[in-house]
């Protein structure tokens, strides 16, 4: 008797599972969410510097843009380019590859972030997540510090530390929601959000990179140009 109502348990834990994975959206497929200026997605709130922030933000270069120097564009601005992302999804991993050659590997399988993670950064970070209802949600830390937020000039520190939940709004569109916090450069966490959409079957991703010949950096002008935020920041009195 206990066996057959163990049994029975089993198989009712099992079935729920299979069903709750089955419910689960999926993000498979070549998406483009181009967002150079975050500030004007900030919802609600406003972007507050600490007073190492705005010193670093008055001295922000576009000159200096990672971009000009053939370096990754990092988790955040990678998602946020001119350029689609493909997201491959599994049960315990899901794959983000984007045109400028990165890619982002956010672990399901319940591990957590390892243990030196910021001794040894990467360009990407170190992402895991897991599902909350029919929303994915992804945490990461371990950025390098030469990577940007956005393309209009927002830095931040190794501290960064990145939650976002991505929820299918449609069969072709995502709704992104970013938290940005980052003690070192921002008084506070802000969030801002934006829509994802599908690209048509015809579409592939092309990789995008310090292309032969490539002039950016060389091309730049030193000193004439600041942050390009249409919302700047509030900076500190």
């Amino acid at each position: 008797m206990e066996r057959t109502i163990a049994a029975a348990l089993a198989a009712l834990v099992a079935s729920t599972a299979i069903a709750s994975a089955q419910s689960r959206p999926d993000f498979t497929g070549l998406w483009i969410g181009s967002a150079a200026d975050i500030s004007v997605l900030v919802k609600p709130g406003e972007i507050v510097l600490t007073p190492y922030g705005a010193e670093r933000y008055r001295k922000v270069d576009m000159a200096n843009s990672p971009s000009y120097k053939c370096l990754p564009y990092g988790p955040t601005r990678g998602l946020q380019s001119t350029n689609p992302f493909q997201i491959v999804q599994t049960p315990d991993l899901i794959a983000i590859i984007t045109e400028h050659i990165d890619y982002r590997m956010i672990y399901m399988d319940g591990r957590r972030h390892p243990d030196d993670i910021l001794e040894y950064p990467e360009w990407m970070g170190h992402s895991i997540g897991r599902w909350d209802g029919d929303s994915l949600v992804v945490d990461t830390i371990g950025m390098r510090e030469e990577t940007w937020i956005d393309t209009s000039g927002f830095e931040h520190s190794a501290m960064l530390h990145l939650t976002e939940r991505f929820q299918k709004t449609g069969p072709d569109v995502i709704r992104l929601t970013v938290t940005i916090e980052d003690p070192v450069f921002y008084a506070k966490p802000f969030t801002y959000a934006r829509n994802l959409r599908r690209m048509g079957k015809d579409v592939r991703l092309m990789p995008a990179r310090c292309a032969d010949n490539e002039n950016s950096l060389a091309d730049a002008i030193q000193g004439i140009q600041g942050p390009e935020h249409k919302n700047p920041p509030t900076l500190p009195k």
